[in-house]
């Protein structure tokens, strides 16, 4: 974690925190996903890895760049590259999107949907 700056709190799920942080040496934004080790199983932990290496192998401008992953003493913490929008904000503040708008979503979707299937891995 030293290599990173935490810029702010994005937010909280099932398996963790996510925030925005800074390479310390590249300057390179980038979002944290922190998956806390406590009440997880080995198994748990192992597919969390395995589900690590699936995604550093996938390289499409659709779908979110894993940069790396590593272990702290608690957590596991996964480092992707940072979207700057998200669909629920650009809604929040449009109200809504034209038609061109959702065709070229649909399409990027799609598009992703079916590398990831190509590639043998399940969007779950």
């Amino acid at each position: 974690m030293e290599s990173y700056a935490v810029i702010s709190f994005i937010g909280e799920g099932s398996f963790g925190r996510v925030f925005k942080a800074k390479h310390k040496e590249t300057n390179d934004i980038v979002a944290l996903k922190v998956i806390r080790k406590k009440g997880r199983s080995s198994k748990d932990l192992k597919n969390l890895r395995q589900e690590c290496d699936i995604q550093r192998q996938l390289k499409h401008p659709n779908i979110i760049r894993m940069i790396d992953s590593f272990d702290t003493e608690s957590e596991l913490v996964v480092v992707t590259e940072y979207a700057e929008k998200e669909l629920h904000s650009i809604l929040a503040k449009n109200g809504c999107l034209n038609e061109d708008q959702v065709k070229k979503i649909t399409w990027d979707l799609v598009s992703a949907l079916y590398y990831l299937h190509s590639h043998r891995v399940l969007h779950r």
